[in-house]
């Protein structure tokens, strides 16, 4: 479970429940608006809240872009909301920076959309890629 005993013994962290009911509330949203936007029904999403039954993976992905937080964050790893970005921007891109502009552009769909609010979507990209990595290398 996210509210693994662990965590509970070494880390005051809050619960993965405890989060989840804190971020709804400040975003101003209905379990049921949640719910809608999971595709679940209202009591399966009341039952994160309650702490009765854990979100999917892609559940919980979803969970961390729609509240704009990390995975690690929901779940009380980290009382970190965000990862910290390793990018700094400078008005004066490098010659490798410009590479990667033009070799995103191939990709129109995804420029796109990363250009139409870079923050809130690059920061998206980000949480997706570091999941995808550390599930990765539970395989090797």
């Amino acid at each position: 479970m996210y509210n693994s005993r662990i965590n509970k013994e070494c880390c005051p962290l809050a619960t993965f429940s405890e989060r989840l009911k804190e971020l709804r509330e400040a975003a101003q949203l209905k379990q049921e608006d949640v719910a809608k936007k999971l595709r679940i029904s209202t009591s399966a999403y009341g039952y994160y809240e309650q702490g009765r039954n854990e979100p999917s993976i892609e559940a919980l992905l979803a969970l961390s872009v729609l509240f704009d937080t990390s995975t690690d964050y929901l779940i009380g790893q980290t009382d970190k909301k965000m990862a910290s970005s390793a990018y700094n921007y400078t008005d004066n891109p490098s010659e490798k920076d410009q590479a990667l502009i033009e070799e995103l552009k191939k990709y129109p769909e995804l420029f796109s959309e990363l250009t139409a609010n870079p923050e809130k979507n690059i920061a998206a990209l980000d949480r997706y890629w570091r999941f995808i990595h550390r599930e990765l290398k539970t395989f090797r």
